[in-house]
């Protein structure tokens, strides 16, 4: 989507104001700037909702699409294996043929050997046994290969609907964010250039609480205190906290781009953990712990269940997240005047 270096300088702004509450609050904004705020914060959220289940539904095909493989696979060994049995059907068919396919009473009839007979009429009911067991073998197969087929068909439909919902998803998002820009191209002149300000004081304070950050850690760390997480907990904050000023794409997880559950999964993937690139899988696979219970490392989640949004604790009441396309990866309150109201947990991932 193409914009506006004007109407893109204006979102940047406005986004340090919605997501960091670092240093810039609500306080700091005119009324008129309050109201625009507000509405944009709303149409960030939806539009990271959307990402998020975006990213539900990529997971979901990827899966999809390897039990779709194994199928395939499955299919073409039984489509194989019934051609052979097809193949034995046949000899069968043959044999029985070149016995002559006459009853049997009839032959007792005709034959002046009754033992020459008894050894032809052994030979016809093995053949005739084959035959039976052969249709059996033919039957299952067939009804194995069918469900096989079927389940193909299954999980292609489901695959093709799972990608009209990431289109859908995808373009829920743009909407919003386009329509932010609309509104913020109403603004006035003044009010790009307050916004502005606001935003180089948001960015700067995010380098600062970064920066401080990673030098508490380190020095926590060193003196053996002071750090309550554990060694794979600090690997994990120090990379995502070395990606603070890095930007927000929808379904990036780096190298030096991420959304929300790309920044967690992938700062924790460096500490030898796997995450789900999902916020509300995240939330399911890690272990709720009180708020006064918050660790360095462990995942602060936002409306239910994290469907939302989610950041990285890195300890003094503050997150390291991807907050938004405006922002990208920055430095927050957790419980700053706009995640306050939406908190919904913390996440225990190793411990």
């Amino acid at each position: 989507m193409r914009r506006s270096a004007r109407s893109t300088g204006v979102l940047l702004a406005l986004g340090g104001l919605v997501m960091s509450g670092v240093l810039v609050t609500p306080a700091h904004a005119a009324p008129d700037l309050e109201q625009v705020r507000m509405k944009v914060m709303d149409l960030e959220s939806k539009a990271e909702s959307a990402t998020e289940r975006f990213n539900e539904s990529r997971n979901e095909l990827q899966e999809v699409r390897r039990q779709l493989d194994a199928l395939k696979a499955k299919v073409k060994r039984e489509r194989r294996e019934m051609r052979e049995i097809l193949g034995a059907v046949d000899d069968l068919a043959r044999a029985a043929y070149t016995s002559g396919g006459v009853d049997t009473s009839l032959q007792l009839l005709l034959s002046e050997d009754p033992n020459e007979f008894l050894a032809q009429a052994a030979a016809l009911d093995a053949v005739q046994r084959g035959q039976a067991s052969a249709l059996r073998k033919t039957a299952t197969a067939r009804l194995r290969l069918a469900q096989s087929e079927a389940a193909v068909l299954d999980k292609e439909a489901r695959a093709k609907d799972l990608r009209d919902r990431m289109k859908e998803s995808k373009a829920e998002a743009n909407d919003r964010l386009a329509e932010a820009e609309r509104i913020l191209a109403n603004l006035e002149e003044k009010e790009r250039q307050r916004l502005a300000q606001l935003a180089r004081e948001e960015r700067e304070a995010a380098r600062a609480a970064a920066v401080a950050a990673q030098a508490e850690l380190n020095s926590s760390s060193s003196a053996g205190g002071g750090f309550t997480g554990s060694g794979r907990a600090a690997k994990a904050v120090m990379y995502a906290l070395s990606q603070v000023g890095d930007r927000y794409v929808a379904a990036a997880a780096g190298p030096n781009s991420f959304d929300c559950s790309g920044l967690t999964m992938t700062a924790w993937r460096q500490a030898g953990v796997s995450l789900p690139h999902y916020s509300r899988s995240q939330y399911s696979v890690t272990r709720r712990v009180p708020l006064s219970q918050a660790q360095p490392g462990d995942l602060v989640f936002y409306f239910g269940r994290g469907t939302h949004h989610v950041g990285m604790y890195i300890g003094s009441g503050k997150m390291v997240h991807a907050a938004n396309p405006r922002t990208g990866v920055v430095v927050s309150n957790i419980l700053g005047p706009w995640y306050s109201s939406r908190f919904s947990g913390i996440g225990r991932v190793v411990g």
